[in-house]
Order: C-alpha cells, then sequence, then structure tokens
C-alpha cells in the first residue's frame, strides 16, 4: 500500500465485517483490523492510526470500554458501528468518547462519507489548535516584550541620577536580574576597572574573559555564553536557554540596548563628576574670597580710622599755629574751610572702598546661598 493513504484501524469480531470494511475502504486507506478491544490497544501503538471504526457488540471487552481506554493516550475519531438502535445506547458511545456513530447494516457510502467527515472535522481541529497555538505564543511573547520593555525603562529612569560608577553598575545588576539572567560585566573608567556580577564576586576566570572580551566584536556567542561589548561596557551572559530561540533572540536584543544606554550613561557619570569637582572648587573660591573680603573689610575701616586721627591731628596743629603765623579772623576762618573740605573728602574717597566691599559680599552671598537649603546643582 501507498505511504500517502491515511491508516484506518477496524475494531470488530465479526470476519465478515471486516472484510467489508477492508474492501471499501481500501482503496483510499490503509486499513488495519483488529477482532477485539484487546488487540485494537496493541495494534493502536504499532500503526498509529488517523481514525479507528468500532464495533460496540463484542465478546470479551465490548466497544464502549475498548473506547474508554483508548482515549486514555489518543484524541483520534472513534466511529462506533452497532445495531443498537435506542438512544440510551447512542448516549452511552458519545460519553464513552466516540466522535460518531454508524448503524448497522452499513451501506458502503455511509461508511466513506462518514470516515471522510471525521477526518475532515479532525484536520480542522489540529488546524484551529495550531493557530490557537500560534496566538498564544504570539501573546505570550508580546507580553515578555512587554515587561523586558519595562525593565529596560526602569533601568534608563534610575540611572539618570548616578553620580559614580558604583551606582551605574548596581543598577545594571539589578536590570540584568530582572531579566533573569546570569552573568558579569566590567566598566572601564579612569584606567581602572570595575568588576561586577549578578550572584556576587567576581571569580578569576570571570574577570580574564572580561579583560579580553573586548576584542570578540560588539557581539559574540560561544554555545550558551553571550557577550556584548561597547568601549567602557563589557557584559558577558552565561546559560542561555539554546532550546528556545525566540528567547535567545530576545536576550541578545536586551543586552544589546542595555549595554549601549549604560555605554552613554558612563559619560553622563564622567560629566557628573567633572561637575562635582568643579562645584568643589568654586564652593572653595568662594570661601577663600569670602576670607578675603573680611581681612580686606577690616583693614580698610582701620585705615579710615586711621586716616580720620590723623587728618584731625593735622587740622589740629594748623588751627595752633595761627597765633604765631600772624593771621587775621578771616584769613584763618578761610584756611579752616578749605581744609576741612579736603579732609572730607578724603574721607569721602576712603568710604567708598566699604561700599565695594558691601557689593562684593552680596555678590559671593548670591552665589553660595542655596535654594531652600539645598546643594546648588550645577549640572
Amino acid at each position: 500500500m501507498s505511504d500517502s493513504k491515511l491508516k484506518l484501524l477496524v475494531v470488530d469480531d465479526d470476519e465478515m465485517l471486516r472484510a467489508f470494511y477492508s474492501a471499501v475502504l481500501s482503496f483510499g486507506y490503509e486499513v488495519f483490523t483488529a477482532a477485539s478491544g484487546e488487540e485494537a490497544i496493541d495494534t493502536f501503538s504499532m500503526i498509529q492510526p488517523e481514525i479507528i471504526l468500532l464495533d460496540i457488540e463484542m465478546g470479551g471487552m465490548d466497544g464502549y470500554t475498548t473506547c474508554e481506554k483508548l482515549r486514555e493516550f489518543t484524541d483520534v475519531p472513534i466511529i462506533f458501528a452497532t445495531a443498537l438502535t435506542t438512544m440510551e445506547e447512542h448516549l452511552r458511545a458519545y460519553e464513552a468518547g466516540g466522535d460518531d456513530l454508524m448503524t448497522k447494516p452499513l451501506a458502503p457510502d455511509i461508511v466513506l462519507c462518514k470516515v471522510a467527515l471525521a477526518i475532515s472535522k479532525r484536520h480542522e481541529r489540529n488546524s484551529l489548535q495550531q493557530e490557537k497555538d500560534s496566538m498564544q505564543k504570539m501573546a505570550m511573547n508580546f507580553l515578555s516584550t512587554m515587561g523586558e520593555g519595562g525593565i529596560l525603562l526602569n533601568f534608563v529612569r534610575s540611572s539618570l541620577s548616578c553620580r559614580s560608577f558604583d551606582e551605574l553598575a548596581d543598577k545594571l545588576v539589578i536590570a540584568l536580574q530582572e531579566f533573569g539572567l546570569q552573568g558579569s560585566f566590567i566598566i572601564r573608567f579612569d584606567n581602572l576597572d570595575l568588576f561586577r556580577t549578578t550572584h556576587g564576586e567576581a571569580t578569576g576566570l570571570e574577570r580574564s574573559i572580561l579583560d579580553k572580551s573586548r576584542d570578540m566584536g560588539r557581539i559574540f556567542q560561544f554555545r550558551q555564553n553571550m557577550v556584548v561589548n561597547y568601549e567602557q561596557i563589557s557584559i558577558v551572559v552565561t546559560g542561555l536557554p539554546l532550546a528556545e530561540e525566540d528567547r535567545v533572540g530576545r536576550v541578545r536584543d536586551n543586552l544589546a540596548i542595555l549595554a549601549e544606554t549604560a555605554e552613554a550613561f558612563c559619560e553622563n557619570v564622567e560629566m557628573r563628576k567633572a561637575s562635582v569637582a568643579r562645584a568643589e572648587n568654586m564652593q572653595v573660591a568662594l570661601y577663600e574670597a569670602s576670607k578675603t573680603i573680611a581681612v580686606v573689610k577690616g583693614r580698610q575701616q582701620q585705615l579710615l580710622m586711621d586716616v580720620r586721627v590723623l587728618l584731625n591731628e593735622l587740622t589740629g596743629k594748623i588751627e595752633d599755629s595761627y597765633s604765631w603765623l600772624g593771621t587775621s579772623k578771616v584769613q584763618e576762618d578761610a584756611i579752616s574751610e578749605s581744609m576741612n573740605g579736603s579732609v572730607q573728602k578724603i574721607i569721602d574717597v576712603l568710604a567708598t572702598g566699604s561700599q565695594t566691599n558691601i557689593l562684593l559680599e552680596n555678590i559671593i552671598k548670591v552665589l553660595t546661598e542655596s535654594e531652600k537649603g539645598k546643594e546648588v546643582e550645577l549640572f
């Protein structure tokens, strides 16, 4: 018989009926026969038929019991054949797991039609199940992708505020763990190497692999291991589920995005560190300027006091000399008025320096004053 024919199993203890089935169905199917329920079960496991024609009234194990036992391990269509016509017997056939029923005496056309219809329904059912499985798989992949996208988004959000490479490494460990991945990574900065793993301290072997990983290209896979490289970041993941091609593909894509994002945040951390250094230098400079202004202010106030004393002494000496200069009262008043005007001008010039100090103090106060008591953000 042709290998392209569907296999059909006829189960009937009547030899004549078995011959009848073979004659009717052998042109379109590869027909196998069994004379009892026990033989049917044994034969099924050997030939794996597409459909079973099963007699109800048989000696030994009847058709109902045979069907129930077959249903324990197969869902192929089973068509009962019986001379019984009561509703009770027909319902019992369906309860046992039958898909259809033919009443005896059997007509060849009915047999052919019933068999063809049962096989068609099975193929349609299988097709619908495959489509359902495919849709479920797509839905699961979609949900997985959505969840993985959320992990990446959380990594971006949490890493925006990182001020050190240690903080960034902590965020990267969390992201890998949320992806359900095991592995290790290296962050290169300032001629230093920061090693981290998802499972504790990096071993010597892990460090060695990470050291050499940058020469493996952007993405490299070896058996269950995958390496993703960027200038400052290298990630090594182990234990890939090779049997799940879709999962491995998503791991590769997510790792590439994760590594590229972490690489960008390395630059962000470096800029923050530079900004912190500039802020610290500015704080030192402002502190020194404040101290200098305080010193200058003190010296200027002392200078103003000293000049006032000296000018008063000078004024007194000049007025004391009027008696021996022989000046008139009018001349003395004119000299005193002119001298007092010059003295006031000198004092006014010195006082201008004090006003300049006040302006400088206000500038420093504005620069050092924090908003609501918080540290001024320079980056």
